[in-house]
């Protein structure tokens, strides 16, 4: 064996797939795809090729003259699923795998029409980061195994498929009442950006590279939110370099879906959490835009080093965020996140391995320890490269580091390779070896600041001696200033100040969800009745797990109100993603 990824089965040596031709038959009624899928190799093989799966039935292994191939799925693992061993005859390029999935299966939601816009038709849609996509397909799932592919995906007639590819031809489906809609992806990718979506979905163009896919009852609403994408994606090029993928269109998900963003090329998927009304959290989308170079073009090889992903895609969304709207804009976003790194780095506890930027998840779920640690440290570690090269010399190094590795996965000790090859001595010079490989944050970590981010944190510094914001200033505050006064308040509260905070602002109605988010959270560590309504609708309406797991932490930390978390829990876990569902489970598990 020559495993190189320890979330996966596969072995590269046995064969790579290079090229799958998948066909997909959606059945709501029992909430299973059966499907089929041909896989090309690399080169001719024979013997053992191994596939990752979970929880799917395989119906059959083929050749390409329709044959019988010897496989067995003998093998299993609690995190990892199932191994698919196909056998193969010596000078084998081709191959068919039929199968179907099961009704739990990891990456899909299967939504009734309640839970939709609409309210008349169901939806279906997957999310497979990080190890999901063995849910979906069998395949090579692993970041290490990039692949291009066609697929056939046939639904209910009154629906509509879309997927994070080229779509091709819609027609009537061989089934009467179904219609199959065609894709190709003709860039490689790898597995966990493979996705698609089912539903009563419409779409309207925003740019000549940008289209926005969502319900008919939101599309007014996405389509405003998100008009200035083409913007960022010029700001974007300025980057990184010529955008790659022809189209950036993006689906805004039902509630439910458990991230802010996923990066799927020529699709990404989005919150519906980000419609705030007044573009104030389109940082997002620029964030999932960035990974069109950083995740997507040059993908981290294993979950590992997922922070090369995130890291150089969260600078690189600020540097966006900095050329539309100024040095404060990036300063006010890089505190929010240095708050979300601290209580990242604080629920994992001092000296964790999961605060190394090159961690070690063998034998662990990668759902267990994601965290927003690659993302701000990582931040944090790219930030300082820039500034200790400057951003001209430094620009150019991500321009010829993204062209030098565009369509390949690659590992923590490439890019090291790389940094100390093209800016000699500057790995040294900012002691990487520390930043990558040890717990914690190093000392030399970059601040961000300004006048208005010193003045925010201030008065929520000086609450307990009884400083208190104008009201009337305070209601001219930016969604951004409202998210660093709360996040620097104390997390518990008397109930008479919750009341004084409520009074003044209404911050249990606010329509912002990462205002709220975080008033909320203070409202739940305090104990502060009057906003447990908004708690338990909040929490029934959203599945995105930045919302989730600090709210039902808050509630299951207080005693007082462990037993509501449990409560509402019981009576809306059913409606969350199984990915979020999982991770608040371990939550009150604790």
């Amino acid at each position: 064996m020559s495993r190189r990824d320890p979330h996966s089965f596969s072995d590269l040596d046995q064969g790579r797939v290079t090229h799958m031709d998948i066909t997909l038959d959606v059945d709501f009624g029992t909430s299973r795809i059966h499907g089929s899928a041909v896989y090309t190799l690399a080169a001719p093989a024979g013997g053992p090729l191994d596939l990752d799966t979970r929880d799917v039935a395989i119906r059959g292994v083929f050749d390409v003259d329709g044959g019988a191939v010897p496989y067995d799925t003998d093998h299993s693992d609690a995190i990892m699923g199932t191994r698919l061993r196909v056998v193969v005859p010596d000078g084998t390029d081709s191959f068919r795998v039929d199968f179907t999935t099961s009704p739990g299966a990891s990456a899909l939601q299967w939504l009734e029409p309640a839970l939709t816009d609409g309210g008349q038709h169901p939806y279906l849609f997957s999310q497979c980061q990080a190890i999901h996509a063995r849910s979906v397909i069998p395949c090579q799932d692993s970041p290490l195994a990039r692949f291009t592919f066609s697929c056939a995906m046939t639904v209910p007639a009154a629906l509509t498929a879309v997927m994070a590819a080229a779509p091709g031809e819609a027609r009537d489906g061989d089934r009467p009442g179904t219609r199959t809609f065609t894709f190709e992806m003709p860039q490689s990718i790898p597995s966990y950006l493979f996705a698609f979506a089912v539903g009563n979905i419409t779409g309207k163009d925003l740019g000549p590279r940008s289209r926005v896919y969502t319900e008919p009852e939101t599309l007014e609403r996405s389509a405003w939110e998100f008009a200035e994408v083409d913007t960022m994606i010029t700001q974007a090029e300025q980057v990184f370099g010529p955008y790659l993928w022809d189209r950036f269109d993006f689906l805004v998900m039902p509630g439910s879906f458990p991230y802010g963003g996923m990066e799927n090329p020529r699709l990404t998927f989005l919150t519906p959490t980000l419609l705030a009304g007044d573009r104030s959290l389109v940082n997002v989308l620029a964030h999932e835009l960035a990974h069109s170079w950083t995740g997507n073009l040059v993908t981290n090889a294993t979950i590992d080093d997922f922070w090369l992903n995130e890291g150089f895609t969260v600078w690189a969304e600020r540097r966006i965020l900095e050329n539309m709207g100024g040095e404060e804009a990036k300063s006010l976003a890089a505190a929010i996140g240095r708050n979300s790194l601290d209580e990242a780095m604080a629920a994992f506890g001092a000296g964790s391995d999961f605060t190394k930027l090159k961690t070690d998840g063998e034998g662990v779920d990668p759902d267990e320890f994601y965290s927003q640690v690659p993302y701000e440290k990582g931040f944090l570690f790219v930030s300082l490269l820039e500034q200790t090269v400057g951003r001209g010399k430094f620009d150019a190094f991500v321009k010829k580091y993204i062209k030098h590795f565009s369509f390949t996965s690659i590992t923590t000790a490439d890019f090291e390779a790389f940094l100390a090859a093209e800016l000699p001595g500057v790995a040294e010079q900012v002691g990487a070896e520390r930043w990558i490989h040890q717990p914690g944050l190093p000392d030399n970590a970059p601040s961000f600041t300004s006048a208005r981010l010193e003045k925010l944190q201030g008065l929520a510094r000086s609450w307990s001696d009884g400083g208190r914001p104008d009201a009337a200033e305070a209601k001219g505050w930016t969604p951004e200033d409202w998210q660093i006064f709360l996040q620097a308040l104390p997390r518990t509260l008397p109930a008479a100040d919750c009341a004084w905070l409520d009074g003044n602002f209404d911050l249990t109605a606010a329509g912002n969800a990462e205002i709220l988010c975080n008033w909320l959270v203070i409202a739940a560590g305090s104990g502060y009745e009057p906003a447990f309504g908004r708690i338990r609708t909040f929490l029934g309406e959203v599945g995105r797990m930045k919302y989730l797991k600090p709210l039902y932490t808050a509630l299951h930390g207080n005693g007082a109100t462990r037993a509501l978390a449990a409560e509402i829990f019981a009576a809306s876990g059913g409606g969350y993603h199984p990915i979020a569902r999982g991770g608040i489970e371990r939550v009150l598990a604790a």
